[in-house]
């Protein structure tokens, strides 16, 4: 062991599970569970985890700190400059044993824990059909499905929206974005929330996992060999019948992994970034002032607004969706000068990151766009980082932009609660109690149409 790493006393390790592994598992390994959530965010839970982190940090004086989690030798890593080190590396891989085991029960094979020969197949096809880091190539489409939901969602209405109407809107944007306009499958959806809840446990749900599988299957014959598309699974199923896409690249398992990533992040990231506008009168004033100077909210246009991206990029960092990052060493390698035998773990808590005073200093609890539009903040790892970056980011931003821009064009918002302190965001919020109420105020007549 180098000088710079400590290994946790016992004492401490076993305090690490009750601070962190177990709050971890309970708020849910896959989707958020609606009970823990409410009752760990009333009990403040993730404060406690954050400052037990901060005082092992202090205690060890150390960056590198040796510990089980939850059953393996794991190297948590504290330092920015290694833990852009650890995501950049080749030398390890997104499939450590609990992540696999987690993300196999409704879709083996997904890029996300893919560690093996056909990862390299699986990105390159993600990558084509998600578009990248470019603007997607039906982001029209998908801009007027988002437009249209919101505005269905909008005149069903009279008071404040809901969880139930973020949920539902989830779901319509999410389903016809890979299905095609007008398409919704409610058993797809009903097959998948059972085997979300199911692999939060780590366990099968195999009669959805065979019927969502089936379904899925079935679509994708749908549409070889019939007329283009503009939605997800008519690129998938062009990259069966050209041959880009091999059996190896498990597309099945990439689908579900569509369907489960654009349905979680519309229903929980517009309710959460539009809970923090609201939050901030100086914010909504200016992001609404963006939306009405774009004009038209075509794709591009909504592509262009950088100060909305900043509100998404600063909830996302605030309230990290995926808030620990696991690798497993593929091969022996030295870390921050600490050696790591091939199998052991590494555990970034992006979450900690991004709440680090040490980082971000004053706007650590703090929502900042406008540092984050100015590029003034530290890098974030909300869609991890590097060669191993989620492959559908460039995707799902333009979607929760659009959605959010319709929403902010047509109305402001106030936020009933749970409520939310400027300068002091809490380190989790319930989305699921979430009461926002729309106060009609159109930008321009044209955009209410």
């Amino acid at each position: 062991m180098s000088r710079d790493a400590k290994a946790l006393s016992l004492w401490d390790t076993l305090r690490f599970q009750l601070h962190v592994s177990v709050p971890a598992f309970l708020l849910g390994v896959v989707v958020p569970n609606r009970w823990f959530l409410s009752r760990l965010a009333c009990w403040n839970a993730a404060r406690l985890a954050h400052r037990f982190v901060r005082k092992l940090r202090v205690k060890y004086r150390s960056n590198l700190l040796w510990l089980w989690f939850p059953t393996r030798r794991t190297l948590l890593v504290l330092a920015p400059a290694t833990i852009d080190a650890v995501l950049a590396s080749g030398d390890n891989a997104p499939d450590p044993a609990l992540k696999k085991r987690a993300i196999s029960r409704f879709a083996p094979g997904a890029l996300v824990m893919s560690g093996d020969a056909a990862q390299g197949r699986r990105r390159a096809f993600n990558t084509s059909a998600l578009d990248l880091g470019r603007l997607h190539r039906d982001a029209e489409t998908f801009a007027r499905i988002a437009a249209g939901e919101v505005r269905r969602m909008l005149d069903a209405r009279t008071d404040a929206l809901r969880w139930s109407d973020f949920e539902s809107l989830g779901k319509r944007v999410s389903h016809q974005i890979i299905l095609g306009a007008g398409s919704i499958d409610d058993m797809l959806a009903a097959d998948l929330a059972r085997m979300l809840r199911r692999a939060n446990l780590l366990l099968r749900d195999e009669t959805s996992f065979h019927g969502f599988r089936m379904r899925v299957g079935a679509s994708l014959r749908r549409h070889e060999g019939a007329p283009p598309a503009p939605c997800l699974l008519d690129i998938a199923a062009r990259a069966l019948t050209d041959g880009s896409a091999s059996p190896s690249t498990c597309v099945t398992s990439q689908v579900a992994f569509w369907f489960f990533v654009l349905k979680d992040a519309v229903e929980l990231h517009v309710p959460r970034t539009l809970a923090l506008i609201a939050a901030h009168p100086d914010v909504q004033a200016k992001v609404r002032s963006e939306i009405r100077d774009a004009g038209e909210l075509a794709a591009p246009a909504i592509d262009r607004l950088r100060y909305l991206e900043a509100c998404v990029t600063e909830q996302l960092r605030l309230w990290t969706p995926v808030p620990m990052l696991l690798r497993r060493a593929v091969r022996r390698c030295l870390v921050g000068g600490e050696m790591v035998e091939a199998g052991q773990q590494f555990l970034i808590h992006a979450g900690f990151y991004h709440r680090d005073r040490r980082v971000f200093g004053r706007v650590a609890h703090a929502f900042a766009p406008g540092d984050a539009a100015a590029g003034a903040l530290p890098p974030v790892y909300v869609f991890s980082a590097h060669g191993r970056s989620c492959a559908g980011r460039s995707l799902v931003t333009f979607v929760l932009k659009s959605a959010l821009a319709t929403m902010l064009a047509r109305c402001r918002f106030e936020l009933v609660r749970p409520a939310i302190e400027p300068g002091r965001i809490p380190y989790l919020y319930d989305h699921f109690d979430v009461e926002l109420r729309p106060v009609p105020d159109a930008l321009t007549s044209a955009r209410d149409a």
